[in-house]
């Protein structure tokens, strides 16, 4: 037996799988940087596309830096270190920094990275603040060419000098994730959000594809609305460790990051599998199974038809949408336009995957729940995957660490 192990909330889970059964375990392959991260982004800093930190700051500058939620904790803490290490270098008091956790798609303040900067002395004394979906005092900035309303953080809103750090990775709504997610959906309103991802019903959306993304182009329409002055996207690799760093302009920085990131994200497999075992990634990509569910459309892509799927995500804050009660018993894709909800994307997605192939979900969500949804629920990976392989004459298995951040190939 092989014992593979995935990750499920903040800790990690395994799955005991036959050698002769497994296929493979479908993860891309780990880079190692060549330099530390402190190097890393200090050289970004250093050499920023457009104005230097220096050129961004009065005398009575304040400062607003929204993280992106999904990023890496330790890439994040290591980022926020060396930024707020230039801005105290350039006599800016830390009483005027404030950092913004942009957690906008979640109702619950909770974030993994919230822990970690709590633990970083370097980032004592800096006002942190979570902005979830429910956060009030917004600030409405108009609206994008498609309708989408534009309603923002106001502490980020009233900063004289606002900075955007994120994680550049592959993403199911915007191809590719970036510093700008950070205020867009990060720190946006639920309004926002909803109109932003409502795009995803009618359009063409791939992961690890930007051009003519209806997604990408609202959102980024929405992010130069708010303003941002200075950006530091980053790339990571398996182990969250800072491959690369570009600082200055949201836009050229992404772009940047997009080339660092090259094909570091994407992972060989074979196909046609019985069963697959699927992990949203862990905490906070299985905070909730709105954000986590997405992840199927990988392990669907693994599996041959009428494959089981095994789908692990802790769903800590529950569905995470209303989608998932309200429409939980529609199947028609006009249905889901026409009576649009929050989640009601991913829900969509859920249920085309659900035609052709068993899902059993391993989370805390109450068996009802799961069941209403027309999936199986589970107490634990072996219990499912035993399940599975006990329902199945083929035995075939692939593994996915990290199904909402990994292309298969």
């Amino acid at each position: 037996m092989v014992d593979c192990w995935l990750p499920y909330g903040e800790t990690e889970v395994y799955v005991s799988v036959e050698m002769d059964y497994l296929l493979g375990i479908a993860k891309p392959s780990n880079v190692e940087p060549e330099k530390s991260p402190s190097e890393i982004i200090v050289d970004a800093l250093a050499e920023p596309i457009g104005s230097r930190l220096e050129e961004l700051l009065g005398r009575e500058t304040t400062v607003a830096i929204a993280v992106e939620n999904y990023s890496s904790p330790n890439a994040v803490v290591q980022t926020l270190r060396e930024v707020v290490k230039s801005l105290v270098e350039l006599i800016i008091p830390r009483d005027r920094i404030t950092i913004i956790i942009g957690n906008g798609d979640h109702e619950r303040n909770k974030s993994p990275i919230i822990d970690a900067i709590k633990e970083s002395a370097d980032l004592g004394n800096i006002r942190v603040v979570v902005h979830s979906r429910d956060t009030a005092g917004l600030v409405d900035l108009g609206a994008t060419n498609r309708g989408t309303p534009v309603k923002i953080n106001g502490m980020y809103h009233d900063a004289s000098l606002k900075i955007a750090v994120g994680e550049t990775r592959l993403d199911q709504y915007m191809g590719f994730s970036g510093a700008h997610n950070a205020v867009v959906p990060g720190i946006s309103s639920l309004e926002t959000i909803k109109e932003n991802r409502k795009l995803y019903i009618d359009g063409d959306i791939t992961p690890g594809v930007i051009e003519l993304n209806p997604i990408k182009e609202d959102a980024l329409e929405a992010a130069e609305k708010t303003g941002i002055d200075f950006a530091i996207n980053f790339v990571t690799n398996n182990e969250g460790r800072v491959l690369a760093a570009h600082a200055g302009s949201y836009m050229e920085t992404w772009g940047r990051a997009i080339n660092s990131l090259s094909t570091h994200y994407e992972a060989r497999h074979e196909g046609n599998a019985d069963i697959v075992v699927v992990s949203a990634g862990g905490a906070p990509f299985d905070q909730s199974l709105n954000s986590a569910s997405l992840a199927l459309l990988s392990a669907a892509e693994a599996a041959k038809k009428n494959g089981t799927l095994i789908l692990l995500a802790e769903c800590s804050a529950g569905l995470g949408a209303e989608a998932f009660t309200q429409l939980a018993q529609v199947s028609e894709q006009s249905e889901f336009k026409r009576r649009y909800m929050y989640g009601a994307e991913s829900l969509k997605q859920v249920k085309n995957v659900l035609k052709d192939h068993r899902v059993i979900l391993v989370s805390a969500l109450p068996g009802y729940i799961v069941e209403s949804l027309g999936m199986e629920p589970a107490r634990n990976a072996n219990d499912a995957y035993t399940r599975a392989v006990q329902t199945r004459r083929g035995r075939r298995t692939t593994v996915i660490p990290h199904g909402l951040t990994t292309l298969l190939i």
